[in-house]
């Protein structure tokens, strides 16, 4: 098979894997292809945990015509059982003659173990083609299966000079009503929303997102001594839309209580560093709530931390053609000590939105 094809058949692969675009979790997108003598006899993609993944969808799909043919499938097939048996047993009982793989499982669970039973059966296994494009459309999936934290990304709105509100602390709005509607789009994307508490102090937002899985989209305070008001809008609306809250041993005792007596408000307390809190052991505590990918809000100061920690997978910034000048900047913290310390972005898009650019990037410290 010329290689040209057999990109074609694992692109066709990727593209249906992303029709499952979350709605997997907590398992990861992919997709299956099955071409015999030239012709695509069967195709499958994982739809939902717990239902039939995309092997076995793409092996019933061909009907006995698989004997013989070529399976390319975007991710390593699982050997073990989980809520369904393993794939590699019926891909070896269904007489598929070769393997392509677009990149290994980076599940410790299963990673190469799919690929050895496969070997072993006799079968030529081939990774890495469309490799990239693999770790692309699984990319929050890997960073939490592989690190136990949250793909972490940051979303701006500031004006052409870096500019997030004016000298008085005013932001609404900068950013044109196309950005700010994408952005109430993109929210689904998202397990959770977070900001900083000056946010909160300074704009008051509700930071509601359309429900995901079945649920509403828990909406995160990032706060080292609690000083959320509990009559801010995002607690109020706690009943409507649970609230998490990131503090540390520096709040009061009594706000801490007051809080966990609000129907819908979970305190999480960790201790705290360099008087703040310990952004990497909260983003941990979250990923053990399942949350699989956060999207942070601002402000600048809590940008600022994540970046310097190096916790931030992917930048979105609207950039609106308004200079401010002096005032608060989008992105605070330490910063680069010199040129060669910035933090790069690769697959970079830009274009516009309304009046505002669009720039999307992933950081370059992502593999």
């Amino acid at each position: 098979m010329k290689i040209n094809d057999e990109k074609k058949y694992m692109v066709l692969a990727l593209k249906l894997a992303a029709r499952a675009k979350d709605r997997t979790y907590p398992n990861p997108m992919v997709g299956a292809v099955i071409v015999k003598n030239g012709k695509i006899v069967g195709t499958g993609y994982h739809r939902r945990a717990g239902e039939s993944h995309a092997e076995i969808r793409a092996i019933a799909a061909a009907a006995g015509a698989c004997s013989g043919g070529t399976l390319f499938v975007t991710l390593e097939p699982c050997d073990h059982y989980g809520r369904t048996p393993p794939c590699t047993r019926a891909i070896i009982a269904s007489g598929i003659k070769n393997v392509n793989i677009a990149m290994k499982d980076p599940n410790p669970v299963n990673s190469g173990r799919g690929i050895r039973r496969l070997r072993n059966a006799g079968i030529p296994v081939n990774v890495g083609l469309c490799a990239g494009e693999a770790k692309r459309l699984n990319r929050k999936y890997i960073k939490f299966i592989s690190t136990g934290l949250p793909y972490v990304t940051v979303k701006l709105a500031q004006s052409v000079d870096g500019k997030i509100a004016a000298r008085d602390g005013t932001s609404k709005w900068i950013s044109s009503d196309t950005s700010r509607n994408y952005v109430r789009k993109i929210r689904s994307d998202f397990d959770a929303i977070a900001v900083g508490v000056n946010t909160v102090l300074k704009d008051d937002p509700f930071l509601f997102g359309t429900k995901r899985r079945g649920s509403d989209v828990p909406r995160i305070i990032v706060d080292t001594r609690l000083r959320t008001p509990l009559d801010s809008n995002i607690v109020r609306t706690a009943d409507r839309a649970p609230v998490i809250i990131g503090a540390t041993e520096l709040a009061p005792r009594s706000r801490v209580e007051r809080f966990r007596r609000v129907r819908g408000v979970e305190i999480v307390v960790t201790r705290s560093k360099r008087s703040k809190v310990s952004l990497k052991v909260f983003l941990a505590r979250l990923a053990r709530k399942g949350i699989v990918n956060v999207l942070f809000e601002g402000g600048g100061e809590l940008i600022g931390s994540l970046m310097d920690e190096s916790l931030v997978d992917e930048v979105m910034f609207f950039i609106a053609p308004k200079i401010i000048g002096g005032s608060y900047s989008s992105v605070k913290g330490k910063g680069a000590g010199n040129i060669a310390g910035v933090l790069g972005l690769r697959d970079v898009e830009v274009r516009r939105s309304g009046d505002d650019i669009f720039v999307r990037g992933l950081t370059c410290s992502q593999g």
